[in-house]
């Protein structure tokens, strides 16, 4: 063999050679990430003195295992284990009356009372892995807090709705908060990106689970427990898709005059039990051997996209959702279920395309022919009419050319 020969030779060896060095690093990275995702034994959250960070402050390659710039990151408590039933959903199972509805949800949907921790997802939601304690703590009463279901790779939506909706400087002097809730994600890029965004804006809550939409259940969980512990000043809550918008204005001025002294209270657009079809087909399918005796919902519910509650119930539905068995149709289980094991809670029907709407359009043209009168403070929007739709209401109000009625809700 030649000289050239022998050089290309080598020189294809080392290439092998490299190509396989980069693809075991490439394994060995995947794997570390993997294993950080890994649920952790003990994930019952503990309480803990925060410490307030500088918010452009640039840690933003801490692991789960460091708090990042603003972020609080619970630890596990050893002494309890992840699923066990706690004593204050014991107590909860204590009211026979209770306990009659938990056993009932249990059969229909053919879950055994005695089944282990998994069932409840309050047991599931595990500890936050992104979380800021002092989102609410700077101000004696917040008015109104707005907890977002959202995805992790909407970036795009959450930033709209906090230089929007959302922007507190806009409201004064009502004082608002928003968090956006979360599950993780195991694209590593994103979960970088993911705490960029927390360090800078402090207002995201992530929870110990894969975000998935048949986990949107434990999403709102998470919420109820968040707003329990940390913006228990709050006096409603708003829960929204990040696909919505908000006439905050309309909200503040018109609505919440309306909700106020009403303990217990859901405000939303009401469906009512034995009047909602269980579809066993489509993308709202339920499986046959859930709720197998049943053609209808059992339950009064809420369409989930727009929905508001008095804070009061927050805790109580946490401590619901210890003992509720999991059903994956959030709306039915946060706004339905929940409601119905607390007991004693108030449904306000704000209707579809009275008070909100499913089409962007019917908002718009409220807004175009009624203008501040226009009783549509929420609606699902496409992502082309969303800044169009916002200077519409930015102008009508901003303006100062309008009236504030107080009236609208009888």
């Amino acid at each position: 063999m030649n000289i050239r020969g022998i050089v290309k030779v080598r020189s294809s060896l080392i290439l092998t050679v490299v190509l396989l060095v980069n693809i075991l690093c490439l394994m060995s990275i995947t794997m570390q990430n993997m294993s950080t995702w890994r649920p952790r034994a003990g994930a019952i959250p503990t309480t803990k003195p925060s410490t307030m960070h500088d918010s452009n402050s640039n840690n933003n390659n801490n692991r789960y295992g460091q708090a990042s710039a603003g972020a609080v990151v619970e630890s596990s408590s050893k002494s309890q284990p992840r699923h066990s039933v706690t004593t204050a959903a014991l107590n909860l199972t204590l009211n026979p009356a209770v306990l009659r509805k938990v056993n009932t949800m249990h059969q229909v949907l053919n879950q055994s009372r005695f089944a282990d921790g998994t069932v409840y997802p309050a047991m599931r939601i595990g500890r936050y892995l992104m979380v800021h304690r002092e989102l609410c703590s700077h101000v004696d009463r917040v008015h109104l807090v707005i907890i977002v279901h959202t995805a992790p790779a909407n970036l795009g939506r959450r930033q709209r709705i906090r230089e929007t909706f959302g922007k507190r400087s806009l409201f004064y002097p009502f004082n608002i908060r928003v968090a956006f809730l979360l599950g993780k994600t195991l694209n590593t890029t994103l979960e970088r990106v993911l705490w960029m965004e927390h360090a800078r804006y402090n207002d995201t809550v992530m929870g110990d689970f894969i975000d998935d939409y048949h986990n949107l259940t434990l999403k709102g969980v998470m919420g109820y427990r968040w707003v329990s512990q940390y913006c228990s000043n709050s006096e409603i809550v708003l829960k929204i898709d990040d696909d919505v918008f908000v006439n905050t204005y309309k909200l503040l001025y018109s609505f919440l005059p309306h909700m106020r002294g009403k303990p217990k209270s859901i405000f939303c657009n009401l469906w009512h039990k034995n009047t909602m079809p269980i579809l066993r087909q489509g993308k709202w399918k339920v499986d046959n051997r859930l709720f197998s005796k049943m053609n209808t919902f059992p339950y009064d519910y809420c369409s989930g996209f727009v929905v508001l509650l008095s804070t009061d119930l927050m805790g109580p539905m946490h401590q619901a959702a210890m003992t509720t068995p999991f059903f994956w149709i959030d709306d039915v289980y946060l706004f339905g279920m929940l409601p119905s094991v607390v007991g004693g809670v108030t449904f306000y029907n704000y209707a579809l395309d009275k008070n909100v709407a499913l089409n962007d359009q019917k908002a718009i043209n409220c807004t175009v022919t009624q203008g501040a009168s226009c009783a549509i403070f929420g609606s699902i929007i496409a992502d082309h009419n969303y800044w169009r739709y916002w200077q519409m209401i930015s102008n009508l109000y901003v303006s100062g050319d309008w009236r504030v009625e107080n009236k609208l809700i009888e």
